[in-house]
């Protein structure tokens, strides 16, 4: 029985880890889609996020706002979102700045960046296979950096970069500061980022269409499948919820090609195919690890 029970809690993590991200994976496309300048834009994403959380929090916890923002006084959930913050605001500008294609194959190398991190900070080992595969995503980066530069997407790339740092030091805080509920440094980052733009926003009035898909990310997108993605490490191990987020980087770019034929170049095609690849050899490996000591 406590096998059985095992397995479909194990099973349970794999459905509602997969179905946060495919519910995610449009992010790239509605956010392409948006007209308004990348600081309107930021300000009511990050509003409505933040709206969308606190709604949440005073459903969960019945109203108790003392509870809900007395998890903030700890450091660590203040870097969280601060970190989730910066993640938001690289994103976007990558994307605005960049393909939907180069952004998420250069921000799939978050968790080999988060194994970078956990090592110089908190003198965890990083296996061989880690450093290789850290080798060989730095390689390919390099290919679709070179064809970016003829395009001029180097500062989207480089914001791609930058995001998928930030975000690797916020997954290795979370991992680290035993922090019991995430959600309302999502919350604060939510109005973090609304605060940040609205000092440098030309304006934050935007059309009814540009609302729609604002509304559409903020309110629905976002914090249900960050909601349920966080869920996924409560019944698998951190390997296998690493494996699952790179459906996002195959699925993204499908929903460009397809919505607005926003299609890959083969240089992109070749160097992001290099990095998931790369990626679901060496989660796959320690997954297989994982469970052989278990």
């Amino acid at each position: 029985m406590a096998s059985s029970s095992r397995s479909g809690n194990h099973l349970k993590g794999i459905a509602i880890t997969a179905a946060g991200v495919v519910i995610l994976s449009p992010d790239g496309l509605i956010t392409s889609l948006v007209a308004a300048d990348i600081r309107t834009a930021l300000f009511w994403r990050g509003l409505l996020l933040g709206i969308a959380m606190t709604l949440f929090l005073l459903v969960r916890y019945r109203g108790d706002i003392g509870r809900i923002f007395g998890r903030l006084r700890r450091r660590a959930d203040l870097a969280v979102a601060v970190l989730f913050a910066a993640s938001s605001v690289g994103w976007v500008t990558a994307i605005t700045l960049t393909s939907v294609a180069n952004t998420l194959f250069i921000v799939a190398c978050a968790p080999l960046f988060a194994a970078i991190f956990a090592r110089i900070f908190l003198g965890e080992h990083v296996p061989r296979r880690t450093i290789l595969t850290i080798l060989v995503a730095i390689g390919a980066m390099g290919v679709i950096f070179a064809e970016g530069l003829g395009r001029g997407d180097l500062a989207g790339n480089l914001a791609a970069v930058a995001t998928a740092l930030v975000w690797a030091a916020m997954v290795v805080v979370l991992s680290h500061a035993q922090i019991e509920d995430p959600a309302p440094a999502m919350a604060l980052s939510g109005y973090m980022i609304a605060g940040l733009a609205l000092v440098v926003a030309p304006t934050i009035a935007i059309v009814a269409l540009d609302m729609l898909w604002l509304g559409l990310l903020g309110l629905l997108i976002l914090p249900i499948s960050f909601f349920m993605i966080m869920l996924g490490p409560r019944h698998l191990p951190a390997p296998e919820v690493s494996l699952i987020m790179l459906l996002e980087a195959v699925l993204g770019p499908f929903w460009a090609w397809w919505f607005i034929t926003q299609t890959p170049s083969s240089v992109t095609l070749i160097g992001g195919g290099v990095i998931l690849g790369a990626l679901t050899i060496h989660f796959a490996i320690g997954l297989h690890e994982a469970r052989a000591k278990g």
